[in-house]
C-alpha cells in the first residue's frame, strides 16, 4: 500500500469522528434522517461513478499517472501511459512508453491512474510519439540526413572560400568528398557559426556576392529547391514535409535561421544508444577535477548513430560535438573529437547511469530545440521572402549615413596616423598587403581578467603563424574603446614601419567610428586615400574549443 493509502484512510476516520461528535449533535430526528437519504444518495452516484472509471480504465487508451509517493513513483507523477489490460489483484497493467523508444511496464491501483486527459495533455502526447516513430534507429531518415550533411558542408566550403582557401585548396566538388575528419573540414567548421551571419565585406573578406554565409547557402538550397524536394523530400517521406516533400526546403531554411542561437556546443558522455537517439550527458563544471552532470540530451544521428563506433564496455565516454535543431529534434552535426581527459571510474559511472535513469522517468529529456518547444513546427513553414535581409541593408545603409564626429584628440591622434600614411607614400590597399588584427584574447570577464588586448600583424601566407605580436590593456568592459584603440595603432605602425592594407579590429561598435575619424583626418590633410577598417567577428565556441586543444 502506498502512504497515500494510509493518510486518506486516517483522514476520512477523523472526519467521520469530527462529524459524529460536533456536526450532527445539532440536528433533529427529522434532519437526521433527510441527511441520511442524502448520504445514500451520494454513496449510489459515487458508486456509479466509479464504474464509469472503471469503465474508462479498460478501453485501454492513454491515462496520467497521479499520486505516488515512493521515490521511484514521484518519478513518474504526470507521466502519460496506456492501460494494457483488465484489473488483477486490484491493480490495472500500464505500459510507459519513454522518448529513448524503452517500454517501462508498471501496475497501479485505479486510485493513481487518470483517465480524463486534458487537450494540451494528448496534444503532447501526440507529439512524443511522432517523435519515437520518427525513425527506429537512432537517425534521422535518410532524405534529412542526405540533406542536412550536404548543408552543412556548403556552410563550412563557403567557410573556406571566406578564409581564402587556406584550408583545403581544391573547389566544391572535391570539398564535398572529403571525410568528414579532415582538417581542412574540421577547421571550417570552427568558423561557421562566427561568420554565419556576416557580411564578407564587413569582415575583411572578399568574395562574389558578398552575401554572408547563411543566405547564401539558403539562397543555393532555394535554386535548387524542385531537384532537392524530388530527391531528398520523396526520400525522407516526412508527414511534416508535405506531400511528395515539397516543403522540405522550406522546413530546413526555417531550422537554419535558430542554429546560431540555438545549438547546443560542449562535452558530453555518450551513454547508451536507445531506438529513438543516442543518450548524452553534458558536462560541466571544473576544467579538471570532479566532473558535474548537467542536462541529459537525447540525439539523432546522421548516417549513422552517435556513438555507434563506441564499444559499449566503453561507454559513457566523453565527446567534443554540436546538436543543432531539426524539426521537433536534436541532430548532431557530423563532427565528434573524443576526449579522454576524464578517467571514467567506477562511482562516476554509476552517477552517470543513476542521472540518465532519471531524466528518463521523470521525462526532463530534452530533444528538440527551444523554437521547437514553442511550437514552432505546428504550423507549415512560411513562403520563401527576403524582406527582413531587405530590412536589414536599409538599416544598415540608413546608420552608414550618420557620419561619427570624433573629440579633439581622437582627432589629433588620427591625424599622426594619415600623416604616417602620407609619408609612406600609401596608395590604398593591394593584394599581399599585411593585416592588422586587433583582438581580445578572450570575450568575457571570467576568461579574460586581465582586459588584455592582442595586436596581430600578419601576411596572407602567414594567417596563422603571427608574424609579430603586441598587447595593450583596456579599461573596463566589454571592451576597448576608441580613446585606447587610436595610440596603440599608432604605436604599432611606426614599430612596423608600413601601413597595413586591413586594420581588422574585433570590437564592431568602433568599424564605423574608426572609419570616419581617419576620413576626417585624412580630410585636414588633404589626404584622400582610405585605411581599411573591417570587423574581426569573434569566435565561435567551436573555435575556442579547436584551438585550446
Amino acid at each position: 500500500m502506498e502512504c497515500s493509502d494510509v493518510t486518506a484512510a486516517t483522514a476520512f476516520e477523523d472526519l467521520g469522528e469530527n462529524v459524529s461528535h460536533n456536526v450532527l449533535s445539532h440536528f433533529h430526528l427529522a434532519e437526521l434522517d433527510s441527511i441520511r437519504q442524502v448520504s445514500k444518495f451520494m454513496e449510489s452516484a459515487c458508486n456509479t461513478r466509479k464504474e464509469f472509471i472503471h469503465g474508462k480504465l479498460n478501453e485501454r487508451k492513454s491515462v496520467e499517472i497521479m499520486g505516488l509517493t515512493s521515490e521511484r513513483g514521484k518519478q513518474i507523477n504526470g507521466r502519460l501511459a496506456v492501460v494494457t489490460g483488465p484489473i488483477n489483484n486490484g491493480r490495472y497493467p500500464l505500459k510507459i512508453q519513454h522518448l529513448t523508444g524503452e517500454i517501462e511496464r508498471v501496475s497501479l491501483k485505479a486510485q493513481n491512474i487518470n483517465p480524463f486527459l486534458k487537450p494540451e495533455q494528448e496534444a503532447k502526447e501526440k507529439s512524443r510519439l511522432d517523435f519515437i516513430n520518427y525513425s527506429s534507429d537512432a537517425k534521422v531518415r535518410e532524405g534529412h540526413g542526405r540533406l542536412l550533411d550536404q548543408v552543412l558542408m556548403t556552410l563550412r566550403y563557403a567557410v573556406n572560400v571566406m578564409n581564402g582557401c587556406t584550408f583545403f585548396e581544391g573547389g566544391w566538388e572535391s570539398f564535398m568528398r572529403l571525410p568528414r575528419s579532415h582538417q581542412g573540414v574540421m577547421m571550417s567548421n570552427t568558423q561557421v557559426f562566427s561568420l554565419y551571419r556576416v557580411k564578407p565585406s564587413s569582415a575583411g573578406y572578399k568574395v562574389t556576392g558578398d552575401q554572408p554565409i547563411l543566405d547564401s547557402t539558403v539562397q543555393s538550397l532555394i535554386d535548387f529547391e524542385d531537384n532537392a524536394i524530388n530527391y531528398f523530400g520523396k526520400m525522407a517521406a516526412y508527414e511534416k514535409d508535405g506531400s511528395g516533400g515539397k516543403l522540405i526546403i522550406r522546413n530546413f531554411v526555417r531550422a537554419m535561421e535558430s542554429w546560431d542561437t540555438e545549438r547546443i556546443f560542449g562535452e558530453f558522455w555518450i551513454a547508451r544508444i536507445c531506438k529513438s537517439g543516442t543518450v548524452v550527458v553534458q558536462k560541466k563544471g571544473p576544467e579538471f577535477g570532479e566532473p558535474e552532470l548537467g542536462n541529459v540530451f537525447l540525439v539523432k544521428g546522421i548516417g549513422s548513430q552517435v556513438g555507434e563506433q563506441v564499444p559499449k564496455s566503453q561507454m559513457p565516454i566523453l565527446t567534443r560535438t554540436t546538436f543543432l535543431p531539426l524539426y521537433d529534434m536534436l541532430v548532431y552535426d557530423g563532427l565528434m573529437i573524443m576526449d579522454n581527459r576524464f578517467p571514467m571510474t567506477p562511482a562516476l559511472k554509476e552517477r552517470i547511469h543513476k542521472h540518465v535513469e532519471k531524466a528518463i522517468r521523470e521525462e526532463t529529456l530534452i530533444y528538440c530545440g527551444e523554437s521547437a518547444r514553442k511550437g514552432l513546427w505546428n504550423e507549415d513553414p512560411p513562403e520563401h521572402d527576403t524582406s527582413d535581409s531587405r530590412k536589414a541593408k536599409e538599416e544598415e545603409d540608413e546608420e552608414e549615413a550618420i557620419p561619427y564626429e570624433p573629440t579633439s584628440s581622437q582627432l589629433r591622434l588620427a591625424e599622426k596616423i594619415m600623416k604616417f600614411a602620407k609619408d609612406k607614400k600609401y596608395q590604398g590597399r593591394k593584394e599581399g598587403q599585411a593585416v592588422l588584427v586587433v583582438r581580445k584574447i578572450d570575450f568575457s570577464k571570467e576568461e579574460n581578467p586581465n582586459n588584455i588586448v592582442g595586436m596581430n600583424w600578419l601576411y596572407p601566407n602567414q594567417s596563422f603563424n603571427g608574424y609579430d605580436m603586441d598587447y595593450f590593456f583596456f579599461k573596463k568592459w566589454p571592451g576597448y574603446t576608441l580613446d585606447e584603440l587610436l595610440p596603440e595603432l599608432l604605436k604599432k605602425l611606426k614599430k612596423m614601419n608600413e601601413i597595413p592594407g586591413l586594420f581588422w579590429i574585433c570590437e564592431k561598435s568602433l568599424v564605423k567610428p574608426l572609419k570616419d575619424t581617419l576620413k576626417a583626418a585624412g580630410g585636414k590633410l588633404a589626404y584622400n586615400e582610405t585605411l581599411h577598417v573591417e570587423w574581426y567577428p569573434p569566435p565561435s565556441a567551436e573555435e575556442e574549443a579547436y584551438h585550446s586543444m
